[in-house]
């Protein structure tokens, strides 16, 4: 249950405007205007101690001339007085507040120290902040704009779609384009620096609004991870969506110098996978969040993959085949039953995509394609594209129609410069793209996603979210090694074999009179490798020999391995002598700790080919079992892997282990990497060759 003061930003019955101004150029003197502007039928009382009355309203001097506590004050004031006004506001009673100013955590060290007196103010008199550095909240169903976001004075008609956003700017161009495309809100709100209220509360507000059925947020980043994922199985239970777009995608972990797997999984990729494994539908443009927002508000979840493009172009034709294939969505076939439906089938092309070829004037004929092509049900979900044609207005009506008719997932891309055109598809909340090709095909891929999401979770085992124990064995190991750094590849098999992880037989030595020995009694061929502290990458750094036969391989491979290894310390270095381990497949398995999310799991092809390659995937601790499938299902390599069954089998059973591994070794260790792990016909289960754990 969300904070009931949550609402009260959006429903006051009292509103202070401190610092407004009558200067519509200042931002201090929008928020007056646009709830002024809005019939607000509440009390509005605008405080600045230089002016006798505003908009026809009385000002006061101060809050604490009010006649009562407000139910929101909105500050529009400098930063540095921000800190006595919010003092004054508490003492005032007030519960509420939105702070629109810049100058605090944005602003480097005196804004961070700014914002941290603000805190503790607000936490003080227990008043929930929006931002600083924020436009503010508007209710659109009953037009309640406090805040000075240009869009909260556009004409946004209300609609099932909720916004959320941290960027101020991109909210206004947001408002912009849901006023072009016929898009309507039930609230929007700009966040800003999010000191207190954060995107968690909004959306769990927005969740339980009974007019909003799509949540869609705009986000630099998260507070809290696990809520946020929470709320959206949450969404899945009432049959709401959360859409989703991610600015800022390029940071990376605080680990790019250690591990494979955090150089590999940055925190965007992070974020990626934590909406794919959670059914979020997520994008990374304006256009495509706007259209994934319209068609998750207003059409039926495509029941599959299958796409029916219209046209009227041959060229337009093959251009939209191509986009299909790019973007993995399958194109139909078009049944017998619809084919003998549609008049003129001689002179059209009945192929998918569906050019008219010049038939598009004969009477009823656009009518009877349409229909019969929207009512087939070897198709999911349809596309128009248009360009040019004399009966375009009557082409894109007929569709917009049939698509209603049957239900079926649309979308259009147009080529033309004509609003009406645009306005036959939106007046049926079909999203259109102005030749935006791409955008178009990242919603439709986006949204057959969801859906087949959908249709997993309906058999997935459940989610646990259970405190994890740490295992006694495993405690153990760890007890021994708490200086940081990497573990010794002793203990490292050791705890990998606490999580019942085969390893590869491996003897240490310290001079390679040892070694002969130790590859003796493993039985050759063996591997030799350099254990020089903290080298987190041996082969990169030549301390890993290739396959040695026999003694005279290991003399000549021991004095160069050595050498290696005196070239990066004068320290004394270990030797480890590993036994060979024949194999056909060669996996990384990989832990890091996500700053957002906590434990991320990662799985992709391995060996020196891991950060070559890039075949990889994450997924989010704790792993379901349909999680770990669906990893391994999304690798490129996963064709050469599922050749023999038990290798999947194999791998999600590692899978399972690890993400056992990566819970309850939280706050132990920093990261794994497992690279490589390997598979093959004579092996009983998988065998970890080299790994490391970074303590």
């Amino acid at each position: 249950m969300s904070d009931p003061r949550i609402g009260l930003f959006f429903n006051p019955q009292s509103v202070a405007v401190i610092g407004a101004s009558a200067d519509l150029a200042k931002a201090s003197g929008l928020p007056l205007r646009n709830i002024v502007n809005s019939k607000f039928t509440g009390r509005i009382y605008p405080i600045n101690p230089r002016a006798k009355e505003i908009s026809g309203l009385p000002c006061y001097p101060t809050i604490t001339d009010l006649p009562e506590a407000p139910d929101v004050a909105i500050l529009m004031i400098d930063a540095k007085l921000t800190a006595q006004i919010l003092e004054e506001c508490g003492q005032k009673g007030v519960k509420t507040a939105i702070i629109g100013s810049a100058g605090f955590g944005e602003a480097g060290p005196e804004g961070q120290e700014r914002q941290a007196q603000v805190s503790e103010i607000a936490q003080r008199y227990d008043i929930r902040v929006v931002g600083p550095n924020c436009h503010g909240t508007f209710n659109v169903y009953k037009n309640i704009p406090c805040g000075y976001d240009h869009a909260y004075a556009l004409p946004i008609k209300p609609g099932p779609v909720a916004i959320a956003s941290h960027s101020g700017a991109l909210l206004g161009v947001i408002g912009h384009r849901a006023v072009q495309a016929n898009q309507g809100f039930s609230y929007m709100v700009s966040n800003g620096n999010e000191m207190d209220v954060d995107l968690c509360d909004f959306t769990e507000f927005f969740l339980e609004d009974e007019n909003t059925r799509v949540v869609a947020v705009l986000m630099e980043g998260l507070k809290n991870g696990p809520r946020f994922l929470k709320l959206a199985e949450r969404a899945h239970e009432i049959g709401k969506k959360i859409v989703v777009l991610k600015v800022g995608k390029s940071e990376r972990g605080a680990l790019t110098t250690l591990a494979h797997t955090a150089r590999m999984a940055g925190a965007g990729e992070v974020y990626e996978a934590a909406f794919r494994q959670y059914g979020i539908i997520a994008t990374d443009t304006v256009e495509t969040f706007i259209g994934s927002a319209q068609i998750a508000a207003h059409q039926p979840v495509p029941r599959g993959g299958r796409i029916l493009v219209m046209t009227s172009s041959g060229a337009g034709a093959s251009l939209m085949a191509d986009k299909a294939s790019e973007y993995g969505i399958e194109l139909a076939d078009i049944s017998d039953e619809a084919k003998a439906k549609i008049p003129q089938r001689r002179s059209a092309i009945l192929t998918n995509p569906f050019d008219t070829a010049g038939t598009s004037r004969a009477p009823g004929f656009l009518q009877a394609a349409c229909e019969a092509l929207a009512e087939d049900q070897a198709n999911d979900c349809m596309l128009m594209y248009m360009g040019p044609l004399a009966v375009r207005h009557e082409y894109g009506r007929q569709f917009a129609a049939a698509a209603e008719k049957y239900g079926k997932t649309a979308a259009a891309i147009i080529n033309l410069s004509e609003t009406d055109m645009r306005d036959i598809f939106q007046e049926k909340h079909i999203p259109v793209f102005d030749a935006a090709t791409d955008a178009c095909f990242k919603m439709l891929r986006g949204y057959i996603d969801y859906g087949r999401f959908l249709d997993r979770r309906k058999s997935a085992e459940q989610r646990t979210f259970k405190a994890p124990t740490l295992r006694t064995s495993a405690a153990k190991v760890l007890d021994g090694h708490r200086a940081g750094g990497i573990l010794p590849a002793a203990a490292t098999q050791e705890l990998l074999k606490v999580y019942g992880f085969q390893c590869a037989a491996a003897k240490t030595a310290t001079n390679l009179s040892d070694a002969r020995l130790a590859a003796a009694q493993l039985g050759y061929p063996v591997i030799l490798k350099a254990l020089v502290s903290d080298v987190a990458h041996r082969s990169d750094a030549g301390l890993v020999s290739r396959r040695i036969g026999d003694e005279s391989e290991l003399n000549s491979e021991y004095g160069r391995i050595e050498a290696n290894g005196q070239a990066l310390t004068t320290a004394p270095f270990d030797f480890s002598i590993d036994k060979y381990i024949g194999h056909d497949l060669e996996v990384i398995l990989g832990v890091k700790y996500d700053a957002t999310f906590g434990p991320v799991v990662l799985c992709g092809l391995g060996g020196v080919f891991a950060e070559v390659l890039k075949d990889y995937a994450l997924r989010l601790a704790p792993l379901t079992r349909t999680d770990a499938l669906e990893l391994l299902a999304s690798l490129k390599a996963y064709a050469v892997f599922s050749r023999a069954p038990q290798n999947i089998e194999a791998l999600n059973e590692a899978l399972m282990r690890l993400s056992d591994l990566a819970l309850e070794l939280k706050g132990k260790i920093k990261a794994v990497d497992i690279n490589p792990i390997v598979l093959g016909e004579g092996l009983s289960a998988p065998v970890v060759v080299d790994a490391k754990v970074h303590i």
